[in-house]
């Protein structure tokens, strides 16, 4: 058990709970920004997609979209975050905040991923009989 030794910080709560942490390194916050403007760049392009197939297939872009919306507001708020440990504000640079947007994002993409495998096929079943079935009605003039 001695590799769980470099982890040991991480199992304290004064590590998460600090409300004035160690100041990031500049390549460090660098690279942080980098991750997270790629969340953004992504987010741009997903909704772009998701215009384009609007025409197509509505509930693809719908999941385009939701993933699009979980990118952005997860990089906006990380960059936020940044802001705050880059300015070493008590209590709003606690890596706390880093764990809440984490546990925040893994529950948004389990949702995510919930509806694209379980709610996705219903609905596209649900609509493609509601098609089926107005095919034969008369049409309102």
């Amino acid at each position: 058990m001695n590799f769980l030794a470099g982890y040991a910080p991480f199992l304290d709560y004064r590590y998460w709970m600090n409300p004035s942490p160690v100041p990031l390194g500049p390549s460090l916050v660098g690279s942080m920004a980098v991750f997270f403007a790629w969340f953004l760049i992504a987010a741009a392009i997903l909704y772009l997609v998701a215009r384009s197939m609007d025409r197509h297939d509505a509930l693809k872009a719908d999941i385009c979209r939701r993933a699009g919306r979980l990118l952005f507001v997860t990089g906006l708020l990380a960059f936020l975050e940044l802001f705050f440990v880059y300015e070493q504000v008590p209590v709003l640079s606690m890596r706390l905040w880093f764990l809440i947007l984490f546990i925040l994002f893994v529950e948004w993409l389990v949702r995510l991923i919930v509806f694209a495998v379980h709610d996705y096929p219903k609905i596209k079943r649900q609509e493609e009989e509601k098609a089926r079935f107005e095919k034969y009605l008369p049409k309102s003039r």
